[in-house]
C-alpha cells in the first residue's frame, strides 16, 4: 500500500510542477474533424439565405409575450394567463422575437431580432377563465382555517405561421423612410 501511495504522490507532484501538461495531452488526443467549415461570414450568410429560400425545415421562434418567453412553431396553441385586450378572432403579429431558427441555423437577437426579419402571426381562439385553484390555509390547534378559490383570465392563441421574411443582412423593407 505504501508503494502505491508513494507512486501516486510522485505522479501528482510531476503534474503540479509543470502547468498545462494535462491540457497538452488532452488536446493532442482530441480527434480532428474533417468537416468543411465556411471560411468567411459571407459564406455562412449565403448558406443561410439559400436555406431560407428553400424552406428546407420547419421554423421556430422564441417570443416574449406578457412577461414570459414562449417557444412557438406553426400550429402551436399558447395559453396566456392574465388580462389581454384582443378579442376572439383577431389576427395579431407578435413583434418581440428573441430568437428565430430552423434545424440548420439560428438568428439570435440582441435582445430582439431585427424588426421585419421574422414574422410571427397568431389568431385569438378563445378567452375565458382557468380551472379553479384552491388556496387552503390552516394552523394546527388554533381553530384557524381559510379556503380561497381563484380563477385567472386566460387567452388561447393559435400560431398561424413563423416566417423568416427577408434575407439576412439586407435592409428590411418596413424600415424604409
Amino acid at each position: 500500500m505504501s508503494f502505491i501511495r508513494a507512486g501516486l504522490q510522485k505522479i501528482t507532484s510531476t503534474f503540479r510542477s509543470t502547468p498545462g501538461i494535462i491540457s497538452r495531452y488532452v488536446t493532442n488526443l482530441a480527434p480532428i474533424e474533417s468537416s468543411v467549415v465556411p471560411k468567411t461570414t459571407k459564406d455562412v450568410i449565403a448558406t443561410c439565405n439559400k436555406l431560407i429560400e428553400q424552406k428546407a425545415s420547419r421554423n421556430f421562434a422564441i417570443i416574449h409575450l406578457l412577461g414570459k418567453q414562449w417557444r412557438v412553431t406553426d400550429g402551436d396553441l399558447v395559453v396566456v394567463e392574465g388580462y389581454w385586450p384582443p378579442n376572439i378572432g383577431d389576427k395579431i403579429t407578435l413583434d418581440k422575437v428573441l430568437l428565430a431558427a430552423t434545424k440548420d441555423f439560428s438568428l439570435i437577437g440582441r435582445p430582439l431580432v431585427q424588426p421585419g426579419l421574422v414574422t410571427v402571426t397568431a389568431t385569438i381562439i378563445s378567452k375565458g377563465l382557468s380551472h379553479t385553484r384552491t388556496h387552503f390555509k390552516k394552523k394546527r390547534r388554533k381553530q384557524y382555517m381559510r379556503i380561497n378559490f381563484q380563477r385567472a383570465e386566460q387567452t388561447i392563441l393559435r400560431i398561424n405561421s413563423v416566417e423568416i421574411a427577408s434575407k439576412i443582412n439586407e435592409p428590411s423593407k418596413s424600415n424604409v423612410f
